[in-house]
């Protein structure tokens, strides 16, 4: 989740849809590279601290892997001590720049994934909803965070524990790869309360519905 301090210029982003050889190949690849182990077949596992990644700007998801893999996007540590991004920086090696984007472009076809799970509280959501408006996060990452600016992520229908962790990475200064730290004085004004409450209501937007 990254937003600038001035609303961008640039429209939000159109994706385009690979050739289907070109989706063939991606998806061969995502299927042989382990990538399966953490994100599932359809790049929606339903773990919460692994990102949903279908559907996704191409540019963005090719720039977290080039990041992850060069060791520019960096992570706090999970309960057994080890960094969160660590898993994926370890197999980078198994994946060429080239397969790569077929990878991102591959993901970037796919349809988000729909909604699972138990409805959100209500007052909750409603909170979230009125601070996620108000701390600016619409510049950047679009209505409801369904309609981001081009190479930023939709972050609509993420997951919960997911989305939350990475609002306070980045307000930490732990995350600061790509637009992060253009995202920090908004962030910034959210405490972890506040963080899992736009998590709440950014979780319970549906970004396969039309």
């Amino acid at each position: 989740m990254a937003a600038a301090q001035q609303a961008p210029a640039a429209a939000p982003a159109a994706q385009s849809t690979p050739a289907p050889a070109a989706q063939a190949e991606g998806k061969k690849l995502f299927l042989g590279k382990t990538c399966i182990a953490c994100h599932g077949r359809d790049g929606s596992k339903a773990i919460q601290m692994y990102p949903n990644i279908a559907g996704l700007d191409a540019a963005y998801t090719l720039r977290q892997m080039d990041e992850i893999a060069s060791g520019d996007r960096l992570s706090g540590n999970d309960a057994r001590g080890y960094p969160r991004t660590q898993g994926m920086k370890d197999v980078m090696h198994l994946v060429s720049a080239e397969e790569r984007k077929a990878i991102a472009d591959w993901l970037s076809s796919l349809p988000p994934p729909k909604l699972a799970g138990q409805p959100a509280d209500a007052e909750r959501v409603a909170k979230g909803k009125a601070l996620y408006e108000a701390s600016e996060c619409v510049a950047c990452h679009g209505p409801d965070g369904k309609e981001p600016q081009a190479e930023m992520p939709a972050v609509g229908g993420q997951k919960r524990e997911y989305i939350a962790l990475q609002i306070k990475e980045i307000r930490d200064g732990i995350r600061k790869n790509g637009m992060a730290e253009s995202m920090v004085p908004f962030a910034q004004k959210l405490n972890d309360e506040q963080a899992e409450l736009v998590a709440d209501y950014l979780a319970q937007v549906d970004r396969s519905a039309k």
